[in-house]
């Protein structure tokens, strides 16, 4: 880098001399000489120096009123007084009215050294400023990111009992810049009264905590704040100070609050929902009942009979979902469980045993309502079709990476040679084809000491 330097001066020989030192030492610059004020502002505004050597006295201008000129117009840059008498009391005054150094014409090479001396205090100066002004706009930054977030800092200072707290915290807990005093009992005097006493003893136990407190503000109005501490230690491990932040969640606590009550809403309709669908199905199934009592073909009952059980199995399902937590989801080892006790009417004066093992599986209604009526239809077929009045019916459901796999066994005369599951004739068996379409699901039969129907769906599904 080039050195621009301003030399004030009347004398050629000492400009000359001046300019042969700061040469042997390895300085890299260009010079511009003035002899009065007027060639001395121009320079300063037109040549722009990086430092600046001047003589006190000269015939029309003097060093105190150049160094005055400079620091006015540009303060930044080094003054050196070169001359070849200074007295202690002038350099005393230069040096308080602005001046970098000064040296003696006597001693020009140390005018080099005067120089780079000065240019490394102006660089740390600048070094110094620059971060300063970094951290001017970090703390800007800061604030700014802390009013966005409603997020105010605190410390506390343990052995000198000091509270600091940055803007926002102050403006959480309400207290204006200049009311502040920094005493702990300031924030602990503005947390609500229910709570004062746990926050207080969160604070004198030295430790971490986190909690949600009430702030009480002049005007008598709460707010809810989250109040966060970590303890920071010594080198000895001793507490020095709890160090934490505030966060205004009054509103974030308002929506929370808003949307619980609407989901408890929701919630609360969709539970009357389930309710009045069951009472509705189990209304038609009084009805296909009653309905029945006027039928006496054998067969017209026997299809009544199972289409009652199908609105039951149905109506099942909606009464599980209305009195669980979730109404979205039901228990289907339970939901299959209840379903069997409604069959089991059908086996009354028959030895008739049902053996289950089912895995805790959790499914949307759409899903619980197909396997419920393929549970119905397959239970149904093997009471009615495969198994005599002293017969077993098995029932499993398990389920492993997503996919469900249900179960339907007797021990019975079991299937036709030529059954075929995908085009039997009998409504049942094809209301199980169509509900497995909802499910993404498969059906497979077999004769394994009876008939054994597996059937595997997607356990995921709504």
């Amino acid at each position: 880098m080039t050195c621009r330097i301003l030399i004030l001066e009347d004398v050629p020989l000492d400009v000359e001399l001046m300019e042969r030192e700061i040469r042997r030492a390895g300085i890299e610059f260009i010079s511009e000489t003035a002899d009065n004020e007027e060639d001395f502002i121009r320079a300063i505004d037109e040549f722009r120096p990086d430092v600046i050597l001047a003589d006190h006295s000269l015939p029309s201008f003097d060093g105190l009123s150049a160094l005055s000129i400079a620091r006015e117009r540009c303060p930044w840059v080094p003054f050196i007084f070169v001359s070849g008498k200074i007295g202690e009391e002038f350099a005393v005054e230069a040096l308080k009215a602005g001046a970098t150094d000064y040296v003696l014409k006597s001693n020009f090479s140390k005018v080099p050294i005067a120089i780079k001396r000065a240019i490394r205090e102006i660089e740390k100066e600048q070094e110094l400023e620059r971060t300063r002004q970094s951290l001017i706009e970090s703390n800007w930054q800061l604030r700014e990111a802390q009013k966005i977030g409603r997020i105010g800092s605190w410390q506390w200072d343990i052995d000198s009992d000091t509270l600091s707290c940055s803007d926002e915290a102050l403006r959480i807990l309400g207290i204006p810049r200049d009311e502040f005093s920094g005493s702990i009992h300031e924030m602990v005097s503005r947390i609500h009264p229910d709570e004062r006493r746990t926050f207080n003893d969160s604070i004198r136990s030295l430790s971490s905590f986190e909690g949600e407190y009430r702030i009480l503000r002049d005007d008598g109005s709460t707010s809810s704040v989250l109040l966060r501490a970590e303890v920071l230690r010594d080198s000895e491990g001793n507490p020095k100070s709890l160090i934490g932040i505030k966060q205004d969640i009054t509103e974030d606590k308002r929506i929370r609050e808003s949307l619980e009550a609407s989901i408890r809403e929701k919630e609360f309709l969709l539970s009357e929902i389930h309710h009045r669908v069951k009472n509705n199905l189990q209304l038609i199934s009084s009805l296909l009942r009653l309905q029945s009592r006027y039928i006496e073909d054998e067969r017209s009952l026997e299809i009544f009979m199972e289409c009652q059980n199908r609105v039951k199995s149905i109506a099942l399902v909606h009464e599980k979902l209305y009195g669980s937590g979730d109404m979205m989801v039901v228990n289907l080892a339970e939901y299959i469980e209840e379903l069997l006790s409604e069959l089991r009417n059908m086996c009354r004066g028959r030895d008739t045993v049902f053996r289950t093992e089912l895995d805790e599986v959790r499914v949307g209604i759409n899903t619980a309502v197909s396997i419920g009526l393929i549970v119905n239809e397959l239970v149904t077929n093997a009471i009615n079709h495969g198994i005599d009045s002293h017969g077993e019916v098995r029932i499993t459901l398990s389920v492993s990476d997503g996919r469900g796999t249900l179960v339907v066994a007797d021990n019975g005369c079991g299937l036709p040679q030529d059954f075929e599951v995908s085009d039997s004739p009998g409504f049942g068996l094809k209301l199980v084809n169509f509900m497995l379409r909802r499910v993404n699901g498969s059906v497979v039969a077999e004769n394994r000491d009876g008939a054994v129907f597996t059937v595997t769906f997607d356990a995921g599904g709504e």
